[in-house]
């Protein structure tokens, strides 16, 4: 039993200090070299969107719409940072305004560029009905004049 217990008990540690050693070193690199480098770092070490917002939004000092752009410039996956900064209260305005600074401070470095298309497809403007799809009003202009032209 004890050959079982004593490596369970020094895995569940060891994650433990790995798991306090990076939201300690995230807030010092936040107040030492920026926003910027401390989500580098953190998700380096293995930290997960969600806790780097929720260890970022904790700080003082610290606009939550820098903690989308450094997260966007460090390579996290669109979905994965509006999921994170929604799960943490982070408004629709602040998470778009985000977006649009961290394509114009990294350009390509942004992992997501189709992050906010919008919801609404076609030139209709309405959502889709099924696997059809949107008709344009050019669209439907032909079908009325092919219905007119053939009765």
């Amino acid at each position: 039993m004890k050959r079982f217990l004593i490596p369970i008990i020094s895995t569940v540690l060891f994650c433990t200090v790995a798991f306090a050693e990076w939201q300690v070193d995230f807030e010092d690199n936040f107040f030492n070299k920026g926003i910027d480098q401390a989500v580098i770092d953190a998700l380096k070490e293995g930290a997960e969107p969600d806790a780097i917002v929720e260890k970022g939004l904790a700080l003082e000092g610290l606009n939550p719409q820098n903690l989308v752009v450094a997260l966007y410039c460090a390579g996290v996956k669109g979905q994965d940072v509006r999921e994170a900064a929604t799960n943490h209260d982070i408004s629709e305005m602040i998470i778009t305004a985000g977006y649009k600074k961290s394509v114009a401070e990294c350009g390509d470095a942004v992992a997501d560029s189709q992050a906010y298309t919008p919801v609404t497809s076609g030139f209709s403007g309405g959502k889709s009905a099924g696997g059809g799809g949107d008709l344009s009003p050019v669209h439907l202009l032909s079908i009325d004049l092919f219905n007119l032209l053939n009765p």
